[in-house]
Parts: structure tokens; C-alpha cells; sequence
């Protein structure tokens, strides 16, 4: 334990032992990873150019990589049984917060 408190500074970690569990989550993770990387990609290049070695528009890149993200998270959801009120409730006021932000962005000298 440490000094400070007595919280263990070391805890046993253990795999999600769950099959189905584990592989969707590191799928999330995954599909995660892929959306940030078009994001960068979007924000360095810019929406309108394309991968050089696919050819691909980053704008459909970015749209592909969105949908595979809702389609894992629909997934998660309905698999861990999340309650879909609550996930929606909470995706609304994030939403909600966003455009807000948005206003004040397009509002900014």
C-alpha cells in the first residue's frame, strides 16, 4: 500500500473472461482507432482530399469509419444490455452541448 493512503498502489488485473464480452470490446477499441486515425487524417489533409495510395475521398473515409462506430456500439449496447434510455438521454444532452459549441465556434472572430 501506499504512504499516501491506503489504497494498494498495485491491484490484480484480470481479463474480461467473458468470450463474446472481450472480442466486442476490443472490436469498440479497434473501430475506435480507425475513426481517430481519418479524423487526424481529415484535420491534417483536409475533408476534401483523398488517400494517396487508395484514392479514397477522406470525407468518405471518415463517413465509412462512422458507421462502422455506430454499428459496434449498437452492438455493444444491445449485447451488454445498456440501458438504451439512459445511452440516449445522455447521447441528446451531448448532442444538445455540441451544437451549443458549434454556435459559439461559428459566432468566433
Amino acid at each position: 500500500m501506499s504512504k499516501e493512503n491506503s489504497v494498494p498502489a498495485i491491484t490484480l488485473w484480470l481479463p474480461e473472461p467473458d468470450i463474446v464480452t472481450h472480442q466486442a470490446l476490443g472490436k469498440a477499441a479497434e473501430e475506435a482507432s480507425e475513426l481517430s486515425k481519418i479524423a487526424a487524417r481529415c484535420m491534417i489533409q483536409g475533408l476534401d482530399a483523398s488517400d494517396p495510395k487508395s484514392g479514397i475521398a477522406n470525407r468518405q473515409a471518415l463517413a465509412d469509419e462512422l458507421a462502422d462506430m455506430e454499428a459496434v456500439i449498437g452492438w455493444i449496447t444491445d449485447l451488454l444490455k445498456i440501458d438504451i434510455e439512459t445511452h440516449n438521454a445522455r447521447a441528446d444532452r451531448k448532442y444538445t452541448g455540441f451544437a451549443e459549441w458549434q454556435k459559439m465556434l461559428e459566432a468566433h472572430p
